[in-house]
């Protein structure tokens, strides 16, 4: 008698609830709880939970719903219900996204979209996919949308949820103008203009002037990216200032190592190491998934095309700066060597460092194309130790096709590899082979 019962009162809130009567249903679905109790069935009370969970929520009352979205959640769980987790988790992140905690929000919806995939509820996947994508929205982080629009519209189309399909294109048609304008005060702009000129000053000092003086300056710059993140109000500029700290932060670490009597090869991946390290915090920090900082794979042909790219720019710093070997002899064996240790320590490491991560904050807060153009600045200025302007126009030239390149593709495959390319040419192949080949082309030129 009690399951009959339960599984009525359990009804008769769905129906309340489904007519917009929410105090009604939240009464009918607390006696179904105590009755799903009675008869020992921990699955069922965690949908009645469940549902005075969505009925406060209902009522503008997150505090109540998140009781009882983790009272279900725990039963869920313990009942082994994948499907029960993933609706609960939903749940929750509504509840924060009522607080206006966004952060912690995304992070219980991707929660939930692993269990409904899981699952194999790919429909609800990206509904939930839709509900990150509007939380991108409502803080102007219209790059993110994007993403989480492109991800539940992979969702709908694997389920052929057409009409779904068409609201999320609808969405991103929406979007795409807001993608270019320039998002923050000409406070916040001027600010990172400033950001811009003290880390190219201290490069500067650390170069030409005096070491301990750009290290007192980059130390600076560190405390006030600190400080100045902490306080602002705006999520995307307080975001990008915070990718921004890695900056200093790397030329600290870096000159505060002593590598004079490493071979100069292995200077990279001891300087990498405090990149990946920056990277790594900023993607924990900021909640960031695989696709969204380009550990993808692509168009393969595309991304290809894009690393052999690493020969002409690589043979042309070559002719710029005229660096001296990092390898005692050429062979095979030496320049493959070589070639893995620079294309992950200088190729990985710094565009997931100011591609995949960088960028992208950059892009939030000053639109596409001024958020490549400041990105590319920024890692034009840490290149300022090779002494000669005309490569640092030949970096950034480089810095905006890379850019440019992640924006059109959004993997930083192609990129990567042609960065350790370009680098494998300069530093192991060009020094051996063009001042053998120099005369002949003398002769003929």
């Amino acid at each position: 008698m009690d399951k009959m019962d339960a599984k009525m009162a359990f009804d008769l809130g769905n129906t309340s609830y489904g007519q917009g009567r929410l105090e009604e249903a939240i009464s009918y679905y607390k006696k179904a709880v105590s009755l799903f109790k009675n008869t020992n069935d921990p699955r069922r009370e965690a949908d009645a939970l469940l549902g005075i969970g969505d009925s406060y929520i209902s009522l503008n009352k997150p505090e109540e719903a998140q009781k009882y979205y983790n009272s279900s959640l725990n039963l869920y769980n313990a009942a082994a219900d994948i499907t029960g987790e993933g609706y609960a988790l939903t749940g929750l992140g509504i509840v924060f996204e009522r607080y206006k905690n966004y952060e912690e929000a995304r992070e219980y919806y991707e929660k939930s979209i692993k269990k409904f995939q899981k699952a194999g509820d790919y429909k609800r996947a990206g509904m939930v996919s839709n509900l990150i994508a509007n939380t991108f929205e409502l803080q102007d982080a219209f790059e993110d949308a994007v993403m989480d629009y492109k991800r539940s519209l992979e969702l709908f189309e694997k389920v052929k949820d057409r009409e779904r399909e068409a609201r999320v294109k609808d969405a991103m048609r929406d979007i795409e103008p807001k993608r270019y304008r320039i998002r923050s005060s000409k406070k916040d702009i001027a600010a990172l203009i400033v950001y811009f000129i003290a880390i190219s000053a201290a490069e500067i000092s650390v170069t030409y002037v005096n070491m301990q003086m750009g290290l007192v300056l980059e130390m600076v710059i560190l405390f006030a990216l600190l400080i100045h993140s902490s306080f602002h109000e705006s999520y995307n500029f307080s975001t990008l200032l915070r990718s921004m700290m890695a900056l200093p932060m790397i030329r600290i670490i870096g000159l505060s190592i002593p590598i004079m009597q490493i071979q100069p090869l292995y200077w990279f991946p001891i300087i990498a190491v405090p990149l990946f390290a920056a990277s790594y915090t900023l993607i924990r920090a900021q909640k960031l998934t695989r696709k969204k900082i380009g550990l993808v794979l692509g168009n393969i042909p595309l991304q290809l095309t894009i690393a052999l790219s690493g020969i002409i720019l690589g043979f042309t710093e070559y002719l710029i700066l005229k660096p001296a070997p990092l390898i005692s002899t050429l062979s095979v064996e030496t320049v493959l060597f070589g070639a893995v240790i620079l294309t992950i320590s200088t190729g990985f490491a710094e565009e997931l460092l100011f591609r995949g991560i960088l960028q992208k904050n950059a892009e939030n807060v000053f639109g596409k194309v001024f958020g490549l153009l400041y990105a590319s600045i920024l890692f034009t200025a840490l290149h300022v130790g090779w002494q000669s302007g005309l490569d640092l126009a030949f970096v950034f030239g480089v810095a905006i096709f890379y850019g440019y390149a992640f924006q059109k593709t959004r993997s930083l495959l192609g990129v990567t590899l042609s960065h350790g390319i370009s680098n494998s040419f300069l530093f192991l192949i060009m020094p051996f082979i063009f001042p053998a080949v120099a005369p002949y082309l003398a002769t003929i030129l």
